[in-house]
């Protein structure tokens, strides 16, 4: 494969990207579970974009293989879509689906429920990230409308890009933050819920994952280590009300489907908007 350009300037540190910057380089990662998914038997995701994004990773896995194989994000990915997205594509004739922090996500291009009825797909996070994924897939057709936003969560104006750039507050919305929460501190994640439920319809809906606070505070492996906070499970649902939503809370584990995603202590949240 020749090199591709954009990728020398993402890559690791051993090639000149620095790891301690969490959200680029789990980012490629998930793109290499996702690639290693696609060619395993009866793989859960099938992600033929996955490869490129990820990059060759050959060097990091040298001295890191014991991270060769996690399971977490796999389960993850197909649990929303298969249980949440798919179901929401076909029941609704038009709606948004928003990924906040979409890292190197590809269901643009390959989730096929997406070209059903009428869905508009927003993509938001750094603008490093997006302008990477835009340069490696730009000869690609997406399934529906996508709109790709280049800002920082953190930075709370992104809301207004959102609406500046087509988003419509009279259309339901589902709001995705996949592997986001724990990244944020948890004031900043609970402006966000504050904000995104005040701009959303009623019926909207939202799909995100937490953990219990003794994996914010081990600071282990490749993704937890740049935890910034866990709640305890059954403190969830309260606080996903206090910030606007109705939520369900599960453990990822009771959906691994054989899979091995760690020991408990990572949980799904899904629900509605409170009003």
């Amino acid at each position: 494969m020749k090199k591709n350009p954009s990728l020398e300037k993402f890559n690791d540190k051993y090639n000149g990207m620095d790891q301690e910057r969490p959200i680029p380089f789990t980012a490629r990662l998930m793109a290499y579970y996702r690639a290693q998914e696609s060619e395993s038997k009866d793989g859960l995701i099938i992600d033929p974009y996955a490869k490129h994004l990820a990059g060759d990773l050959t060097e990091y896995f040298k001295d890191h293989g014991r991270y060769s194989k996690i399971d977490y994000g796999i389960v993850r990915s197909y649990y929303i879509e298969e249980n949440l997205l798919k179901p929401w594509c076909f029941e609704r004739n038009e709606s948004q689906i928003v990924l906040l922090g979409a890292g190197l996500d590809t269901r643009a291009y390959r989730f096929t429920p997406l070209s059903k009825n009428l869905h508009t797909l927003f993509e938001i996070d750094l603008p490093e990230l997006m302008e990477y994924k835009k340069e490696i897939l730009k000869k690609e057709k997406p399934l529906c409308s996508l709109i790709r936003i280049s800002e920082n969560l953190s930075n709370i104006n992104w809301i207004d890009k959102l609406v500046q750039y087509g988003y419509k507050k009279d259309i339901p919305t589902f709001w995705v933050l996949e592997g986001v929460m724990y990244y944020l501190e948890k004031h900043e994640a609970s402006l966000i819920l504050q904000k995104i439920s005040k701009i959303s319809s009623k019926k909207s809906q939202i799909f995100t994952d937490l953990c219990v606070p003794v994996y914010a505070e081990v600071k282990f492996g490749p993704f937890s280590k740049h935890f910034k906070w866990g709640i305890k499970k059954e403190a969830t649902a309260n606080y996903f009300k206090e910030n606007g939503w109705k939520v369900s809370v599960d453990w990822a584990d009771n959906h691994d489907l054989g899979r091995d995603v760690g020991q408990k202590g990572l949980f799904f949240i899904c629900g509605e908007k409170l009003f």
